[in-house]
Order: C-alpha cells, then structure tokens, then sequence
C-alpha cells in the first residue's frame, strides 16, 4: 500500500460521492456518509503503511543484534531507529 493506492480508492470514492450528490437533495447526509468513509479509508492505510515500517524495522534491528548482541553498540540501534523514521517523516513525506 502507498500513496498511490491511497489516492486511487480516495478518487473512487469522490467520484461515487459526486454521483450520489446528482441523486440526492440530501447534502449534510451525504457529506457526513463520506466523510467517515474517507476517515475510514485513511485509517486503514495508515495502519497499514506503519505496521510495514515497524516490520521493516524490527527485521533489520534483529538482524543487526543477532550475530552477536553484546557486540552490537548503541549506534547501531540508533541507525535502526533513525531508518524507522526517514520511513516515516522521509524524503517521500508528502507533506513538504
């Protein structure tokens, strides 16, 4: 899932909305009906996109501690935690 997916179903989903809008007289129903379905729609791909990165994440922090955990160092945790959060807040953040 990505943001393509994410913008794909959400312009699925407005399209539907604006078919419905010809149907119906009935504007504060319709808009309350898709607001929660986008918020719906949002929450699942959040959830997925996160529970991605926390796999990503957890794989490449047990492979690093694995071969021989009283070895491994602090920066190395720490370049794990820095990965989970370029996932996160990265260069692919559409927000900037």
């Amino acid at each position: 899932m990505g943001v393509d997916d994410f913008r794909a179903e959400t312009r699925r989903a407005l399209e539907q909305m604006l078919e419905d809008a010809r149907q119906t007289d009935a504007r504060e129903a319709l808009i309350e009906r898709y607001t929660d379905e986008l918020t719906m729609l949002y929450g699942r791909h959040a959830h997925a996109l996160l529970t991605e990165v926390i796999e990503d994440a957890r794989t490449r922090l047990d492979a690093r501690l694995s071969p021989d955990p009283i070895r491994q160092t602090i920066a190395t945790v720490q370049t794990t935690v820095q990965d989970l959060w370029n996932a996160l807040w990265g260069p692919g953040d559409i927000r900037r």
